[in-house]
């Protein structure tokens, strides 16, 4: 998982400057796409947080995060990507199906809903990331809304139902190579 920043209209000198200061940035239809550089964490928990250069402040930022995993022999999870509502979102990029991978990549402004289905049994956990911009500084703070069974689904989460269902899927999909939920 990682945050991006979208520039509006194509500007190829944004992205040599950018490219001086070794931070990925490429020309898209309509604008720029930056990969915001990442801060080295002291501890593994500690959120994970972004430079935001100076040329791309006002830029919307979005969480770039990937439907990924499968069941293996005799474990395994798979995690797939929805709104805060639990629609099914359309994926900028699906790569050829490689066993166990990453198989959609979506991006997201401001939060986003991954959900992990677990092989063997019907337990799934329900996250929420969120971007939190301070300054010059962006991170992604994830909070674990709920996990359990998923026969157990209160119904204050009913609205995660099919993603959770598509999750319990994926996780049990051996050797998964393919997208278990996506809008078209």
């Amino acid at each position: 998982m990682k945050i991006v920043a979208k520039v509006s209209g194509e500007k190829p000198e944004l992205v040599k400057v950018l490219g001086q200061h070794e931070i990925k940035a490429k020309l898209v239809k309509g604008g720029v796409v930056v990969e915001l550089p990442e801060r080295d964490r002291e501890n593994w928990n500690d959120p994970q947080t972004f430079d935001v250069p100076a040329e791309v402040n006002g830029a919307t930022l979005f969480i770039d995060v990937a439907e990924e995993g499968g069941g293996m022999t005799n474990t395994g999870s798979g995690t797939v990507v929805c709104g805060l509502s639990g629609k099914a979102l359309r994926p900028y990029y699906v790569p050829k199906g490689y066993c166990n991978a990453d198989h959609a990549y979506f991006s997201v402004p401001g939060s986003v809903i991954t959900i992990t289905g677990y092989r063997r049994d019907d337990n799934v956990t329900i996250r929420e990331h969120k971007i939190v911009r301070e300054g010059n500084m962006a991170r992604i703070d994830t909070e674990v809304l709920w996990e359990g069974e998923l026969e157990f689904l209160p119904n204050l989460y009913g609205r995660y139902r099919e993603a959770a269902e598509a999750a319990h899927r994926k996780g049990n999909c051996y050797h998964c190579r393919c997208v278990h939920y996506a809008a078209n």
